[in-house]
């Protein structure tokens, strides 16, 4: 009763209230330091490459990926083309020997992938003339002889792709991409169907297609479909209350943060991840499904209590969950005003 009293003493003066709301809310902002400091330490926990012998299998496809993407893009640079990549191809080669060592399986995509590359990367030094004295080509034919890569010379790779779209009707992929985004709202309210795992499979299959930093793909999706683990991860968002247990299927959309070399890349797990969630929710809408994105603004507390309820690891950055189902015949949305494109689009102009 004295706390209610004092409240509504200070809320008759406006000044005295004004001061109130000020102090309070600076006290506020430096409880939360903490928040930024969890942020800090797991940066420094993870977003570092050390020595290739300790890595796991997902700091190598993060390290490889970023080796041969390198390779991949000097072959699709525009103009005229000079010796490139030998440093990147030395360590690709040494990136794949600790995998080989560390015995991980050979048929992983990134791996297959990264032996691709060399490949690609071989040819397109030999049919250029570009490698003059030859050291780098007879280092990458070696390291591709069999039975790492059978009959690397009869070989054809896959990459760089050739991509032509003097065809393709842009007009038509316009309009659909247009109504897919105009047909896609923040649903609160689904129908009791169950969702099948191969929808799930295809849209995040869409979802990778998704740009990334060099092509590392951290990002990753744990299903909630069982009606108590479904309730147990909602229970820590605070924005699903009065419709989060009427979704049949909550995602969780995670970023690997050993994806990352350090601490100039620490937004980048938040970038990846939004760029593969928005993917993500336009292959759930392309097959029917309707979803609700559900923010991660959570204490530390909460953060580390998931990650150690559902056995996550502390490198993966919660990213969002998304709470998704059929749609009902019929249901009420908010119109969600948005902001005139003049408000949004500026030009940049120097200003020193």
């Amino acid at each position: 009763m004295i706390k209610r009293w004092l409240k509504a003493r200070i809320a008759a003066n406006e000044r005295l209230f004004e001061q109130y709301w000020h102090v309070k809310l600076k006290l506020r902002s430096a409880r939360k330091l903490v928040y930024h400091w969890y942020d800090v330490s797991r940066v420094g926990r993870h977003m570092f490459w050390g020595r290739m012998q300790g890595q796991t299998q997902i700091q190598l496809q993060a390290r490889l990926l970023f080796y041969y993407h390198k390779l991949e893009k000097g072959m699709c640079m525009p103009g005229a083309k000079r010796m490139f990549g030998g440093e990147a191809a030395d360590h690709v080669m040494r990136l794949l020997l600790a995998w080989e060592a560390k015995g991980f399986p050979t048929d992983d995509a990134i791996y297959r992938g990264a032996l691709d590359s060399l490949l690609a990367y071989r040819d397109c030094l030999v049919a250029l003339s570009l490698d003059k004295q030859g050291a780098v080509t007879r280092r990458v034919s070696a390291f591709l002889a069999p039975p790492r890569w059978p009959d690397s010379d009869a070989a054809a790779a896959t990459t760089p792709l050739r991509l032509s779209l003097e065809h393709i009707d842009f007009e038509r992929h316009r309009q659909s991409l247009d109504e897919l985004y105009r047909i896609r709202r923040s649903f609160r309210d689904f129908a009791p169907q169950a969702v099948e795992r191969s929808v799930i499979d295809e849209a995040v299959r869409i979802a990778q297609l998704s740009p990334s930093a060099c092509n590392r793909q951290p990002c990753r999706v744990h299903l909630a479909d069982q009606p108590a683990i479904r309730d147990k991860l909602l229970a820590y968002q605070n924005g699903n209350r009065g419709f989060g247990d009427t979704a049949p299927l909550v995602l969780m959309v995670t970023a690997d943060m050993r994806g990352f070399f350090d601490a100039s890349e620490r937004n980048q797990p938040y970038v990846d991840g939004g760029l593969f969630a928005m993917s993500l929710l336009l292959g759930l809408q392309a097959q029917g499904l309707v979803s609700c994105c559900l923010n991660w603004c959570v204490a530390p507390s909460a953060d580390k209590a998931v990650h150690r309820h559902f056995g996550l690891d502390d490198a993966e950055a919660i990213i969002m969950l998304i709470a998704v189902g059929y749609p009902k015949a019929e249901t009420l949305v908010p119109l969600s005003h948005r902001k005139h494109v003049h408000d949004v689009v500026h030009r940049l102009e120097a200003v020193a």
